[in-house]
C-alpha cells in the first residue's frame, strides 16, 4: 500500500528520528517491566493475598489481558487520528501509577483492578509508537528501526526478571526507607511503578512526523476491506503473533515458577538466568531480525519482508520441542532462549509487515489489532492453560514442565499453519 521505491521516498533518518526510537524503546522496556514483574513473585502474592494458583493465574493473565484487547482498537483509532506523542503519555501516566498501586492492593479484586488499569494504560503505547516509528523512515530503514524499538521489549522483560529479583533480596534484608515496612513483593511493584513517571518530560521532544498520503481517518468498512484483502494477509499475520503469544506467556507466566519450585532457584537467581536468556536472544533476534527483512527489500522488494517469518516458526517449534526434554534450569532457560529468538525476530519482522499492506489511515489500527488478538489468545490463554494442562493432562500442577512444552508446541505449530500462504506467496516474488 505504501509507495517506497527509492526514488519517492521523502522520509529521511535524521537524529530526531533516532531519538524518537530511542526515547520509545525505553517506555517499552517499562511497559513491559510493569507487565511481567509479577511473574517473579507469584508464591509471595498467592501466600499473602491467599490465593490459589488459578487466580494467581488471572492476575498474570485475564486481568490485563481484557482490558488491553478491549481497548486496543479504540488507541489504536484515536493514535490514527490524534497527536500519537500525547496519547502515549497518557497512556505512560495511567500505567505507572497501576502498577504502584499493585503494590498496595488488599486482596484479589483491589489488585486485579490495578492489573486492568496496568493493560489499560499500556493498550495505547505500541499501536501509536510504532505507527509514529513507521512514518519517520523510509522502507530500508523501518526493519532496523522497529528492531531497536522492539528492544524494549526484551530487555523489559529480562529487567522485570533480574531488577525486580534485587530489589526482592535487597528488601528482604532491609525495608527501603522511601516505601516503608511493606512486604518485599509490594516494595517492588512500587519500585518498578516509578520509572514510567520520570520519562514522561523525555517524551515532550518527540517529534510528530508528517503523515504521508492520508486524507482523514479510515471508515470500518474500509478497514475491513484491507484486514481481508490479498487473501487476508493481514489478518493472517496478526492471528500468526497471537498464536506465538500464547508460548510467550506460558514462559513468562510459569518459567520463574519453575525454576524456583523444582530446581530450588530464589528468585534473584531465577530472575537472573531468565533475564540473561532472553535479552541474549532477543537483542540478536530484534537487530538481525529487522535488518534481514531490510536486506531482503533491498535485494527482492517489500514484497519478500514476510518470508523470515518462515525461519521465525521453525526456531518457535524447536524451542518448545526440547523444552519437554530438559533437565535442568539452564537447560530450560536454553530451550526458552531458542523460543525467544523466533518469536521477537517474528514480532519484529511482522510489525514491519502489517503496516506495509495497509494505507497510512489505519496503521496504528493494525497494529492495535495484532496486540489485542495477542492478547486475547497470548496473555488471555497462556497463562492459565499452563496448569490446566499440568492438572488434567500430565496428573498434577507438579507437571509444570511437560504443560509448558505442549501448550507453546501447540502455539508454534498453530502460527506456522496460519501464516504459510502469506509466507509462500512472499517465496514466489522472490522467484519472480
Amino acid at each position: 500500500m505504501d509507495d517506497d521505491r527509492p526514488n519517492t521516498e521523502q522520509n529521511i533518518s535524521t537524529a530526531a528520528s533516532w531519538y524518537t526510537v530511542i526515547v520509545l524503546c525505553l517506555a517499552l522496556l517499562i511497559s513491559f517491566t510493569d507487565r511481567l514483574v509479577i511473574n517473579l513473585v507469584v508464591d509471595p502474592i498467592r501466600a499473602d493475598l491467599i490465593l490459589t494458583d488459578f487466580e494467581v493465574s488471572l492476575l498474570q493473565g485475564a486481568g490485563f489481558a481484557v482490558i488491553f484487547a478491549l481497548a486496543g482498537l479504540p488507541c489504536g483509532r484515536l493514535a490514527d487520528w490524534a497527536n500519537r506523542r500525547n496519547v502515549i503519555m497518557t497512556g505512560i501516566a495511567l500505567w505507572s501509577v497501576a502498577t504502584i498501586a499493585c503494590g498496595v492492593s488488599g486482596d484479589f479484586w483491589s489488585f486485579f483492578a490495578a492489573r486492568v488499569a496496568v493493560g489499560l494504560g499500556e493498550a495505547a503505547l505500541v499501536p501509536a509508537a510504532s505507527a509514529l516509528i513507521f512514518d519517520s523512515f523510509s522502507s530500508r530503514r523501518r526493519g532496523i528501526a522497529l528492531g531497536i524499538f522492539s528492544l524494549g521489549a526484551t530487555f523489559g522483560t529480562g529487567v522485570a526478571m533480574f531488577v525486580g529479583g534485587v530489589v526482592l533480596a535487597f528488601a528482604s534484608l532491609e525495608p527501603i526507607a522511601l516505601i516503608g515496612p511493606l512486604a518485599p513483593w509490594r516494595q517492588m511493584f512500587v519500585l518498578v511503578g516509578m520509572p514510567g513517571l520520570l520519562l514522561l518530560p523525555l517524551l515532550l521532544l518527540i517529534r510528530e512526523p508528517q503523515r504521508r498520503h492520508i486524507s482523514g481517518l479510515l471508515p470500518l468498512a474500509g478497514v475491513l476491506r484491507q484486514l481481508g484483502a490479498d487473501n487476508g494477509a493481514v489478518l493472517r499475520l496478526c492471528l500468526s503473533k497471537g498464536a506465538l503469544g500464547i508460548g510467550n506467556y506460558a514462559f513468562l507466566s510459569w518459567l520463574p515458577t519453575l525454576l524456583q519450585r523444582t530446581h530450588g532457584m530464589t528468585p534473584l537467581e531465577a530472575g537472573g538466568l531468565i533475564a540473561l536468556s532472553i535479552t541474549t536472544s532477543g537483542v540478536v533476534a530484534s537487530l538481525a531480525g529487522g535488518a534481514l527483512s531490510d536486506w531482503i527489500v533491498r535485494r527482492w522488494g517489500v514484497a519478500a519482508r514476510i518470508v523470515p517469518l518462515l525461519g521465525c516458526c521453525t526456531l518457535a517449534i524447536a524451542g518448545a520441542s526440547t523444552t519437554f526434554f530438559a533437565a535442568t534450569g539452564q537447560q530450560m532457560t536454553l530451550s526458552f532462549a531458542i523460543w525467544a529468538f523466533g518469536s521477537i525476530s517474528s514480532y519484529v519482522i511482522g510489525h514491519v509487515v502489517m503496516q506495509e499492506k495497509v494505507p497510512n489511515e489505519m496503521r496504528a489500527t493494525t497494529i492495535a489489532l495484532s496486540l489485542t488478538i495477542t492478547a486475547l489468545l497470548g496473555i488471555g490463554l497462556g497463562p492459565t492453560l499452563v496448569p490446566l494442562v499440568a492438572e488434567h493432562v500430565f496428573g498434577g500442577e507438579a507437571r509444570m514442565q511437560p504443560a509448558m512444552a505442549t501448550v507453546s508446541l501447540g502455539a508454534a505449530l498453530l502460527s506456522f499453519v496460519v501464516i504459510w500462504p502469506s509466507v509462500r506467496k512472499g517465496l514466489r516474488a522472490m522467484d519472480g
